[in-house]
């Protein structure tokens, strides 16, 4: 983020209120855009035809079923100048995801691990979040002391930038189990 001096705010768009009903949280399902394929994404993702075609190329990767968080990002503050003791350069982002799809994924998490050429998506409950920059993958499979417990892959997506994620409408059928 560039030196933005206060003041210069002249961009401020409304602020939506009145809506009916809420969104509710978790993240429920889960997905890994190739940066190559995001940009023919982003034209609108709410596309069914663009998310399956990304799917049927390899270029999507979805998780359908998933149990997280998203953290809602952690700024990263700079110098200020002035009067001003800092100022906002960026976010960096943290989401924590849950895959139940543990038996034989070790060959495919061990691919994805440590990444930098996905964007992530994530849904809520009707919402669906895109993040504008390449995220890091990093997956865990923990074992608890408890026979209870299931096994699932544990995995952290980071990723810094300006903006929060897009947002838009879940498309129809995205976050089905694929067979590729």
């Amino acid at each position: 983020m560039a030196y933005y001096p206060s003041g210069c705010d002249e961009n401020i768009t409304a602020h939506t209120c009145g809506t009916c009903g809420v969104e509710l949280s978790r993240v429920r399902g889960t997905a890994f855009i190739n940066k190559s394929y995001y940009p023919t994404l982003s034209t609108d993702f709410e596309d069914e035809a663009l998310w399956n075609a990304g799917i049927a190329s390899g270029a999507i990767i979805v998780y359908p079923e998933t149990q997280g968080e998203f953290d809602g990002g952690t700024p990263n503050m700079g110098q200020g100048y002035g009067d001003t003791e800092e100022s906002l350069n960026s976010y960096t982002f943290l989401l924590s995801f849950k895959d139940p799809n543990y038996v034989g994924n070790r060959n495919h998490y061990n691919s994805v691990k440590g990444s930098r050429n996905f964007h992530v998506a994530f849904r809520s409950e009707t919402v669906l979040a895109i993040s504008d920059e390449p995220c890091t993958i990093v997956p865990k499979n923990p074992i608890a002391n408890d026979l209870k417990v299931e096994r699932t892959w544990d995995v952290e997506v980071k990723w810094t930038s300006d903006n929060f994620p897009e947002e838009s409408a879940i498309p129809n059928n995205l976050f089905t189990c694929y067979v590729v």
